[in-house]
Parts: C-alpha cells; sequence; structure tokens
C-alpha cells in the first residue's frame, strides 16, 4: 500500500491543478485531487476553506464550489476554519500571590505537607484590601495561629518539608474565587483574581477550616460581606454596570471605604460607582510608590 500524501503534498498538487487561478479554483482543485484519500483530505480542505475564508468569499459561494449549500457549507467547516476571537484569560493579582505564598510558607513553618484554608487566612493578612479588612475586624496572625492550634491537631515533631501543596479544600476554595472573578468582571477587561475573592469563599463555605477559625474568634461573616461589598459585587455584563431597574434608591456612598456622602465628603461620581476625597488621596500616594512594588493599604 502506497504512504498516503501529506496535506502539504495535497496543497502541492491542487495549486499544480489549478495553475494561476484564484482561491476558489484551488479549492475546486484540493477537492479533486483529494478526492479518494481519507485521513489528510479533511485538513488539506479545511485549510483551503480557510483560505478562501481569508480572501473575503462568502459561505455560498464556497458553498457552489462545493455542491453544497451555504447552510451545509459552513455547518460542515465554520468550526474548523473560522479564526475564534482572543479570550481575555483570567490572571492572579500581585496581592493574591503575595498571599498564596505566604499560606505555603506558613505551612511549612507547621511542617505540614499541605496548607489549608486555615494558612490561607495566614496568606491573607500579607497585603491587600483583604489584610485591611482582617485586620479592622481584629485579626492578626497570631491570633489565627492559636485558633488553629486549638481546632486542629499539628504534629509536634514532623519532619521538616520543602514541598508543600495546597490541600484539596484549598485548590477548591481558591478555584471558586477565580470563578467568582470571572463573574464579577465586565466582559471588556482583562480577569484579575485578587485577595477579597478569595476572603470572601473561605467565610461564606460554613465547613471549611478557615470559617471555623473565623468563628472560634468570633468573626462575624456579616461584617466581611460589608467591608468587601463594594469589591466583588459588580456583576460581569459587557459595560461592568449594575442593573439600574427595579429597587430602592441607594444612597451615595464611597465604593471603595462606604462612607456615605457629606458636607464634609465629597463624592466623585462614576458609571454607577462613587469615590470620595480620602480615597481619592489614598490612590495618588499608592500611584507614588515605585513601580514594581505591591501597593499596601
Amino acid at each position: 500500500m502506497s504512504e498516503e500524501p501529506t496535506v502539504e503534498q495535497l496543497i502541492e498538487a491542487a495549486h499544480a491543478r489549478a495553475g494561476d487561478g484564484d482561491e476558489l479554483a484551488l479549492l475546486d482543485a484540493v477537492v479533486a485531487v483529494s478526492k479518494n484519500v481519507s485521513t489528510r483530505a479533511d485538513a488539506a480542505a479545511d485549510q483551503v476553506v480557510r483560505m478562501v475564508r481569508q480572501a473575503g468569499h462568502s459561505w455560498t459561494v464556497i458553498g457552489e464550489r462545493l455542491g453544497i449549500t451555504r447552510q451545509a457549507a459552513r455547518q460542515r467547516y465554520a468550526d474548523r476554519v473560522e479564526e475564534t476571537p482572543p479570550t481575555v484569560g483570567l490572571i492572579r493579582g500581585r496581592d493574591l500571590e503575595g498571599a498564596l505564598t505566604a499560606a505555603l510558607e506558613a505551612a511549612e513553618a507547621d511542617r505540614l505537607a499541605e496548607a489549608g484554608t486555615e494558612h490561607l487566612l495566614l496568606g491573607l493578612l500579607t497585603n491587600g484590601v483583604a489584610a485591611a479588612t482582617l485586620e479592622q475586624l481584629g485579626l492578626s496572625r497570631d491570633k489565627i495561629r492559636e485558633a488553629s492550634r486549638r481546632l486542629f491537631t499539628y504534629p509536634d515533631a514532623a519532619a521538616p518539608t520543602t514541598n508543600t501543596v495546597f490541600s484539596g479544600e484549598a485548590q477548591a476554595a481558591l478555584a471558586t474565587a477565580e470563578h467568582l472573578a470571572t463573574e464579577r468582571t465586565p466582559t471588556c477587561a482583562p480577569v484579575v483574581a485578587t485577595t477579597p475573592q478569595l476572603l470572601a469563599v473561605i467565610a461564606t463555605n460554613p465547613g471549611s477550616r478557615g470559617r471555623r477559625v473565623l468563628n472560634d474568634l468570633g468573626v462575624d461573616v456579616a461584617d466581611i460581606k460589608r467591608l468587601l461589598h463594594c469589591y466583588i459585587n459588580v456583576p460581569r455584563t459587557a459595560l461592568g454596570r449594575r442593573s439600574r431597574r427595579g429597587g430602592k434608591r441607594r444612597q451615595a456612598r464611597c465604593s471603595f471605604c462606604g462612607h456615605p456622602r457629606s458636607e464634609d465628603r465629597r463624592l466623585v461620581a462614576g458609571p454607577d460607582a462613587w469615590i470620595c476625597a480620602d480615597c481619592v488621596s489614598l490612590c495618588q500616594d499608592i500611584l507614588r510608590q515605585p513601580a514594581g512594588t505591591a501597593p499596601r493599604i
């Protein structure tokens, strides 16, 4: 049995058959030369159909050359030859990356092979919005460690580990936080997962080790939701705006610190968002920091 021709050989044979003809002539030729070839014939046809489409020809013209309807041509080739617009991938913010690194280091200090969601809480105290939220609620690394020791059993004489990984629960929390970031980010913007999403996921999972630590320390989850509200409450839409239809008229508040508008606190309005003079000043301070340094709140 002779070796099946390659896609390149089929295209070359089609070019020789079509001569100086245009892309449509090449399409006729590739169909003819690949008629009895099975495996690579479809790939060759796909490649030429892609060339025809890139040249600006319609599915109607392609269907006529192939002896099928426009709809049949589109159904057969569109998924294989049409270029899909690039999508914005999900990335992790520097604050979240720093928190994850700190969480693994905390677990390594405990000589554990796995970092749990209680270690994620320790990592979230590194910097960013989650750190400011936890500190505002009176939490510290020492308090979280003491609560973890009360609730969970850690080996006293375990061998040091340098290959610590996240537990299944911690990985699930991170995946849920990234999904939350995807849902809450405008479709026209890059999706960035940050510490507020991860803290919200840990705090609202009643069975997680991190939530049990928060309960042990007397932290009200409703307070966490309130403090994180303006960072994770915008649904994912084309323009990143919440619907204004229905509902009660909201009091104008700074979307960053939550303080209401008053004579002493003026607000600048944006698309369904506000910012006060104090937060503007804070943003200026952050922007004055040297490039490459993680902003601290």
